[in-house]
């Protein structure tokens, strides 16, 4: 991996990690709205992103990219109409920059380097959980 991806990688999950709210503080955001299918589908997506990279199915990969770039682009959009969720739009630009990341890599060849941007990825999905998921009603 290039010392330029490493930086970047590390610049990432420091933005990410300083625009997290404290663990387990929740936002009062009502998300009633939120397209459903689409979190399912990107939860889904995220769980074969790094597995199918480390297999080298580069196509595979790719779609995974895809549905990833559509889910963060709509969840920054999403967020960026809701007041007090910068956090939000931040960690899903994040995102972004994370699968853009590991499309290039693939396109190069170098699963290695796609699969470390492919697990920022996951860590910008579990951060907005952390702060945005809704807790389960008991």
């Amino acid at each position: 991996m290039s010392r330029r991806a490493i930086v970047f990688i590390a610049m990432s999950i420091a933005v990410s990690v300083s625009v997290a709210p404290a663990f387990g503080e929740r936002r009062d955001i009502d998300l009633h709205d939120y397209d459903d299918d689409l979190m399912r589908d990107l939860d889904k997506t995220i769980k074969y992103f790094e597995p199918d990279i480390t297999a080298r199915n580069a196509q595979g990969a790719l779609d995974d990219a895809a549905i990833l770039q559509d889910g963060f682009k709509y969840t920054a959009d999403y967020f960026a109409k809701k007041d007090n969720a910068e956090d939000a739009v931040q960690i899903s630009k994040d995102g972004l920059k994370f699968v853009a990341s590991a499309i290039k890599s693939v396109s190069e060849s170098d699963f290695d380097a796609a699969a470390e941007a492919a697990r920022g990825a996951a860590r910008t999905c579990r951060a907005c959980h952390d702060t945005y998921k809704p807790l389960k009603k008991q």
